[in-house]
C-alpha cells in the first residue's frame, strides 16, 4: 500500500487505531465461532463462509418481512428516528414498512457482479438505504480512491477516476472517512459469505476481484481495505446493525463481531492460528502493515534526510530486529538495529536516513524480524536530485547572515548574488494571472495532486479526511520583483482554522489558517525564475476550499541592485558569510552553479535583525534545551511566530508563540529555526 508523502514530502507516520478490546461486546451465540478456532487465512475464510454462507434473508423491497421492513431495526439514526443513509447527508423519515421518499434499497457490493436471482442480491447484511440520486451515480463500479476527475459528490460519496489500481485508471466510487470501514467489513462479509460465487465474479468486478476463493480481492484491494478498516474502525452503528441483522437473517459479520479478523484471512496475522481469546499467546507485528512503502521523496544529491515509520507489536517472545536489503541497501541507514520487546509492544517511531549518493531512484527493504513475529518487510522509496536550490539562510545578525544551497551535480563552483529590491513610482495593479475555480474542471494549465473536489459549494476544495490535496499554477515569469499573490479561501466544514500553505517552485511562501467565510490571503512574491510554479495545499483532515486565485503587480516598480562587491564567485562551497549589511533591512539571495547547465536557484528572502542589543551568544541567538525526541525553547518573546524548516530549506511547521517556553518534537536531522517577532527576524540552525 503506497502512503502519498505530505507537503513535507518526507515524514512518514502512520497512524494507529488502538484495539481496546479484541472481541467487541456483541450479541455472539455460545460456540458460534468454534469451527474458526485454529483455521489461518484461507482455511479460516473459508470455515468462516461455511458457517454464514445460510441467512434468511428478507423479500427485496417494501412490505412486511421486506428490505425496507428491516431497514426500520437496522438502520435508524438514534437521535431523531430518520433513515440512516451512508450515501448522504439526507435525514428522511421512514415511510412504514415502504420505501422512503427519494430514497432506494442500494447494493454497497454491486449485485451487477454476480448477476441477481440469488441469496446474495437479498442479504441486508451489505444493503443499505440510499438516496436516488447518490445510487445511481454510484452505479456498480468498485469502490476505491476517487483521485482524479470527479464526476459526482454530495459531500459523503464521490465518484469519478481513480488511479488506486496500478496499471491504469479505472471509475470508482469513494464513501465518506467515517464509513469506510463500515463498507470495507461489508464487502469482506460478501466474499466470505459468498465464496461459493467464485465463477461469477464478472462486469466491473474485474477490476476488484479474481476468480478464485482466496484472496478472492485483487491485491490493491486487499490494502486498501485492510487500511480503511483501521482508520475507521468498529462503530457502535455497525455492532447494533450487526445484532439486528442475526436477529432477521441468522447469520453474522464475523469481520465486525472481530474486528481483527481481517488480519487473519488477508493482513498481518494470516500465518496465526485465529483463537477466541484475542491471541493473547501468537506474537505478531500489528504495525506496519503488510505491503507498505516509505516514501523519501527527491532528497537534494549528496544530502542526507530522514523519515520514519512506526513499529508496534503484541505478545512477543523477545526483542525485534531490523536489517536492510537489496541493490540500494548501502544508501540507507538505521538508527538501531533493533528494539526491546517493550519497546515494541508500546510503540517504537523508527528513524531511517538516506544519504542521495547516486542520481536517480533508490530502493531497499527493511526486514524486521525476531521476537516471534514471521518476518515483515517495508519497501523504502527515495530519489535523489540534481534540481539545485538556494536554501534558508543561518547564523543571521543585524549586519550579515551565512546564504545556503544545495549541491549541484558536476558543478565547479558557486557564484552568489546578494541584493535588495528598491520602489519607486506608483500605478494600477496588472492582474498577470488569475483563476477562479467554480466549474467542475480546473482551469486550464493547472494540476491537481491527490484529493480535489470541483464537484462542490462552487469552489474547489483541497484534501480529504484521509488524503492531502494540492493544486499547482501553470508558470508565471516572476524574474522581477513588485508582485503578489492574492488567495481567496475559507475552512471546510468544521475543519477549524485549517492551514492552507503556498509553495514557490515548491519552497515555503506563506501558510495561512483559513476561517468559517471566505477571507483574502495575500503575500509578496520574492524574485523567482521565468517558469515559476505557485502550489497551494492542505493536509489530510485539515480541508479547505479555495475561490480565487490571483497574481497581480503591488502597482509599483522594484528595481534589483546588488550590494557592493556582489555577485560574487565564492568557490566550490555550499555556505558563505555575508556581512558588512545594513540593520534592520531586508535583502535576497540567489546561487548560479558554475561548470554545468543548471540555472539559477530559488530567490531566498532574508532580514536583518534590528539592532537593540540582544544578545547573540555561541550562535545561540535563542537558548534551547535538546531532548531524547525534539528540544525546548526557552525565553521566547511572546506574540510571535516560530517557523521550522529542514535542511533542503521546506518549511515543517509554522507555531504561534504565547509562552516564553515551547517544546518541539523533532526527529535527528538539522534544521533552521526562525523566530519573527515586531516584524524582526532571529534565525539559528539547530542539530539534532
Amino acid at each position: 500500500m503506497i502512503y502519498s508523502t505530505s507537503f513535507m514530502n518526507k515524514l512518514f507516520i502512520l497512524s494507529l487505531q488502538l484495539l481496546l478490546s479484541f472481541t467487541i461486546l456483541a450479541q455472539i451465540p455460545s460456540g458460534y465461532y468454534d469451527a474458526a478456532v485454529g483455521k489461518m487465512n484461507a482455511e479460516l475464510k473459508t470455515s468462516l463462509h461455511l458457517k454464514i454462507k445460510n441467512a434468511n434473508v428478507p423479500s427485496y423491497g417494501s412490505g412486511t418481512g421486506s428490505t425496507w421492513a428491516a431497514f426500520t431495526k437496522t438502520d435508524v439514526r438514534p437521535e431523531d428516528g430518520t433513515v440512516w443513509d451512508m450515501y448522504s447527508n439526507n435525514h428522511v423519515p421512514f415511510n412504514g414498512n415502504s420505501a422512503a421518499s427519494g430514497m432506494n434499497i442500494e447494493h454497497s457490493f454491486a449485485k451487477s457482479w454476480w448477476g441477481d436471482g440469488r441469496q446474495a442480491a437479498q442479504d441486508i447484511m451489505h444493503l443499505a438505504p440510499s438516496n436516488s440520486t447518490a445510487n445511481s451515480a454510484k452505479g456498480s463500479w468498485p469502490m476505491a480512491v476517487v483521485d482524479g476527475t470527479t464526476s459526482f459528490s454530495n459531500g459523503v460519496i464521490k465518484v469519478g477516476k481513480s488511479s488506486s489500481r496500478p496499471g491504469g485508471v479505472i471509475d470508482a466510487w469513494e464513501p465518506a472517512d467515517e464509513y469506510k470501514g463500515d463498507f470495507s467489513r461489508a464487502y469482506m462479509y460478501m466474499v466470505t459469505a459468498y465464496e461459493d460465487y467464485v465463477n461469477y465474479w464478472t462486469g466491473n468486478s474485474v477490476n476488484q476481484l479474481d476468480n478464485n476463493t482466496y484472496p478472492v480481492f485483487e491485491q490493491w484491494t486487499v490494502d486498501l481495505l485492510l487500511k480503511w478498516s483501521k482508520q475507521d474502525p468498529v462503530s457502535q452503528k455497525e455492532i447494533t446493525r450487526n445484532n439486528e441483522v442475526y436477529k432477521i437473517q441468522g447469520n453474522r459479520n464475523p469481520y465486525i463481531d472481530f474486528p481483527l479478523m481481517s488480519e487473519y484471512v488477508w493482513g498481518n496475522l494470516k500465518t496465526l492460528p485465529f483463537t477466541l481469546d484475542g491471541n493473547t499467546t501468537n506474537p505478531y507485528l500489528i504495525l506496519p502493515a503488510i505491503n507498505t512503502t516509505l516514501n523519501f521523496g527527491n532528497v537534494a544529491y549528496l544530502q542526507t534526510d530522514t523519515a520514519s515509520v512506526y513499529i508496534k507489536a503484541a505478545n512477543l517472545t523477545g526483542d525485534l530486529s531490523f536489517a536492510l536489503s537489496g541493490s540500494n541497501a548501502a544508501y540507507f541507514t538505521l538508527t538501531t538495529s533493533s528494539i526491546t520487546k517493550a519497546q515494541a509492544e508500546a510503540g517504537y517511531k523508527l528513524i531511517i536516513n538516506y544519504n542521495a549518493q547516486n542520481l536517480g531512484a533508490s530502493t531497499a527493504q527493511l526486514i524486521i524480524s525476531g521476537g516471534g513475529i514471521t518476518s515483515n518487510s517495508l519497501t523504502l522509496n527515495a530519489v535523489a536530485t540534481d534540481d539545485f536550490m538556494a536554501l534558508a539562510a543561518t547564523n543571521t545578525t543585524s549586519t550579515a547572515f551565512t546564504a545556503n544551497w544545495s549541491i549541484s551535480a558536476n558543478a565547479t563552483s558557486y557564484t552568489l548574488d546578494v541584493y535588495g529590491l528598491v520602489s519607486s513610482g506608483s500605478g494600477q495593479k496588472v492582474t498577470l494571472l488569475e483563476a477562479d475555480f467554480n466549474s467542475s474542471t480546473l482551469p486550464s494549465g493547472w494540476v491537481s495532486e491527490n484529493y480535489t473536489d470541483l464537484a462542490t459549494s462552487g469552489a474547489l476544495r483541497l484534501a480529504s479526511g484521509s488524503n492531502p490535496g494540492k493544486i499547482t499554477s501553470p508558470a508565471i515569469n516572476l524574474t522581477q520583483g513588485g508582485k503578489q499573490l492574492v488567495v481567496s479561501a475559507r475552512q471546510y466544514s468544521n475543519d477549524t482554522g485549517a492551514p492552507l500553505t503556498a509553495t514557490l517552485n515548491n519552497l515555503p511562501l506563506a501558510v495561512w489558517n483559513t476561517t468559517a467565510t471566505n477571507q483574502n490571503y495575500t503575500v509578496d512574491l520574492p524574485v523567482s525564475t521565468a517558469n515559476a510554479l505557485i502550489s497551494l495545499s492542505a493536509a489530510s483532515g485539515r480541508r479547505v476550499y479555495v475561490d480565487n486565485f490571483k497574481v497581480e503587480t503591488q502597482g509599483i516598480t522594484q528595481t534589483k541592485v546588488s550590494v557592493n562587491g556582489y555577485p560574487l564567485n565564492v568557490g566550490n562551497t555550499l555556505s558563505y558569510q555575508v556581512s558588512g549589511l545594513a540593520t534592520d533591512s531586508t535583502y535576497y539571495y540567489t546561487v548560479s552553479p558554475q561548470g554545468n547547465s543548471a540555472a539559477v536557484s530559488n530567490s531566498i528572502q532574508v532580514h536583518t535583525l534590528f539592532n537593540s542589543g540582544i544578545d547573540q551568544t555561541a550562535n545561540k541567538p535563542l537558548h534551547y534545551i535538546l531532548t531524547s525526541d525534539g528540544l525546548i525553547l526557552i525565553d521566547l518573546p511572546t506574540a510571535s511566530t516560530l517557523s521550522v524548516y529542514n535542511i533542503v530549506g521546506k518549511q515543517l511547521l509554522v507555531k504561534q508563540i504565547n509562552n516564553a517556553q515551547t517544546e518541539l518534537k523533532l526527529d535527528k536531522g538539522i534544521y533552521v529555526l526562525q523566530l519573527q517577532n515586531n516584524q524582526k527576524n532571529i534565525s539559528f540552525k539547530v542539530i539534532l
